[in-house]
């Protein structure tokens, strides 16, 4: 009797560890959301595991709300991006992503290490705080609904340690300045459920596995402003396959000197990536599969186009309107 207890709580408990070891996993989804992985972009949905290095984007009037293993709780309201940039699977780092633009609501829930939020004009560390950033190229709006916080912007912005009830703001071409009370401008904008506590629901997915959809390979455009950012180094080595596609190479080439990391490889040629491989693969045997179906399909319609059609029966002789 002991050994199918023992077996039994070995499973459960390899089973408890891997799930620990995810990084996050995504428990609200409404609307269209979509994720970056590698140079693919797969269909977002309720119960998927995220990794360090998505890129996760939120269109206008969606909203996708991700659980850290930390216990951490980030809600993004589109439209919006989100570079996952360290999700640790402990407590002992702080969780870290960069967000270019758009809405989120964190909620950072301690012991655990604080979360730290990237934006193009300051970052958040947030050790015990409930805030919401609003943030864009230009401006940095953060709203610390309670905790603490500490915002910096670096040079002539320095750094401002927020409680809980403080507005904080900046602009490109100002310093930050703190107001006790939110501004009425930024209440109006505000996402109706930020003003709500943010649910947890991580239990839900605890042993659910899904799985995501691939859509298609990033596209030049898309790719461009992450190219032209901050973490560029990241996004050149990670998008280079993706010049082995022609549309993706025309436009790179047609601003070749933006890309002088590139310029080897303009010249070489770059095979596909794994990815792409796979993608190309899966489309592949689907046309195929297409193909053999109809194929399978034709004896039975040549059959059908066989058969004697049965002959048509003449008119009675007393229809009185002609042939029939």
């Amino acid at each position: 009797m002991k050994a199918p207890v023992i077996l039994g709580c070995l499973i459960l408990l390899s089973v408890r560890l891997c799930y620990a070891a995810e990084a996050g996993v995504v428990t609200v989804l409404d609307g269209s959301v979509r994720l970056l992985r590698g140079a693919i972009w797969y269909k977002l949905v309720e119960g998927a595991r995220v990794q360090n290095g998505d890129v996760i984007e939120a269109a206008e009037r969606a909203q996708v709300q991700i659980e850290v293993s930390t216990g951490d709780v980030l809600n993004a309201a589109g439209p919006a991006s989100l570079l996952l940039t360290s999700l640790p699977r402990e407590g002992k780092q702080p969780a870290e992503l960069y967000m270019p633009q758009g809405w989120l609501k964190l909620a950072v829930k301690p012991p655990g290490a604080p979360l730290r939020v990237r934006t193009p004009l300051g970052v958040l560390d947030g050790g015990n705080a409930v805030a919401v950033v609003r943030t864009a190229p230009n401006a940095l709006d953060i709203f610390v609904e309670s905790g603490n916080a500490r915002i910096s912007g670096g040079g002539e912005a320095g750094s401002v340690e927020a409680r809980g009830g403080d507005f904080v703001s900046r602009t490109s071409d100002r310093p930050f300045a703190v107001a006790g009370v939110a501004p009425q401008t930024f209440v109006t904008t505000l996402p109706r459920y930020f003003m709500s506590s943010l649910p947890s629901r991580a239990e839900y997915f605890r042993t659910t596995r899904v799985d995501i959809t691939v859509d298609r390979p990033i596209s030049y455009a898309e790719a461009e402003p992450w190219l032209a950012g901050p973490y560029r180094s990241v996004f050149i080595k990670r998008l280079q396959p993706r010049l082995a596609d022609p549309a993706f190479r025309a436009a790179v080439t047609a601003s070749a000197q933006s890309y002088p990391e590139w310029s080897a490889a303009l010249g070489a040629g770059v095979a596909p990536s794994e990815q792409e491989k796979n993608l190309q693969q899966t489309k592949a045997k689907e046309a195929e599969k297409g193909t053999v179906q109809a194929k399978a399909k034709e004896p039975e319609k040549a059959a059908e186009e066989a058969k004697p059609k049965e002959p048509e029966k003449p008119a009675p002789w007393w229809w009185p309107f002609g042939k029939k």
